[in-house]
């Protein structure tokens, strides 16, 4: 029609405006697919299969469903380096329980958590069924947000520690559960000098730019040699002197208020560093590109 290039503009306006925010979706879609085409197809898939697949984080994930049972499907999952801690101080086994209750299984060796069911009674909705088994890492991940967020909600924050995980090497995340605020810090280094310079300047950008972002949490950046205040008195805290710095979140009741609120914001919050690796890899191709 007539207005098509008033349309494509504004939405090039609006792309333009949201530069640099492309959110990976949490959800893994191999997973979605492995479990969507035996809940939704018609007549619904019913054959035997193992599907190990990787993604974000170190996590590997695997599907199974045995020729002897073809209506159930397990699915296992390996949290890398935090699969010890969620399965003792991160809250991991809490989350099963909320969010996959009646479902857990005992996960094969090598494997962290593992949730099984049965495709042709499933315990809830398929459809919500499908977008939690699919998002299995995104909610396991997020598990320590998950409490403090809780805390945050209820007024319990203030009974909760500290919590310091180390994520890699050389690399932290850092949550300050409070009564009326919950501090998330990451400690963010990369490998290569570029990474890191171009690492820094994002950083830099994303808290001023964010700023300007009413709705959103507060966001700062504080140099590697200058640690946030929540946690520069930590032992241990000059190990992370020589990252890319700090970047801290302060999240307040209003940013937890609903459910969607409190999803989104524990979704972003647990995912933030491979958002940004993303657009490292993203300016990267893009200097290249233009250098040539």
């Amino acid at each position: 029609g007539s207005g098509g290039g008033d349309q494509d503009q504004r939405t090039m306006a609006s792309a333009k405006r949201a530069e640099g925010m492309i959110f990976l979706k949490p959800q893994n879609m191999i997973l979605e697919e492995a479990i969507g085409t035996r809940l939704f197809d018609d007549p619904p898939r019913r054959e035997p299969c193992e599907v190990t697949m990787a993604d974000f984080d170190d996590v590997k994930l695997k599907v199974v469903v045995t020729p002897d049972r073809l209506n159930f499907v397990a699915v296992h999952i390996s949290m890398g380096p935090l699969g010890k801690r969620l399965k003792t101080d991160l809250y991991g086994q809490e989350v099963m329980d909320e969010t996959y209750p009646g479902m857990s299984i005992t996960p094969d060796a090598g494997f962290d958590f593992a949730i099984g069911f049965d495709l042709d009674s499933p315990p809830e909705d398929p459809q919500v069924l499908l977008n939690k088994v699919a998002n299995f890492r995104r909610y396991l991940l997020a598990a320590p947000i998950t409490k403090a967020f809780k805390g945050l909600k209820n007024g319990t924050g203030a009974t909760l520690p500290l919590m310091h995980i180390e994520t890699r090497p050389n690399e932290a995340m850092f949550i300050k559960p409070g009564a009326d605020r919950c501090t998330i810090i990451y400690a963010l280094s990369f490998p290569e000098e570029t990474d890191r310079a171009l690492a820094r300047v994002m950083l830099q950008q994303f808290a001023k730019e964010s700023s300007k972002v009413n709705s959103a949490p507060p966001c700062q950046y504080s140099e590697a040699k200058n640690p946030p205040m929540e946690v520069r008195e930590l032992p241990g805290i000059d190990k992370y002197s020589t990252t890319c710095g700090f970047i801290s979140f302060v999240v307040f009741p209003s940013h937890v208020s609903s459910d969607a609120k409190f999803d989104k914001s524990a979704a972003m919050l647990a995912n933030f560093r491979n958002y940004l690796h993303y657009h490292i890899k993203a300016s990267k191709t893009y200097l290249h590109y233009h250098i040539k």
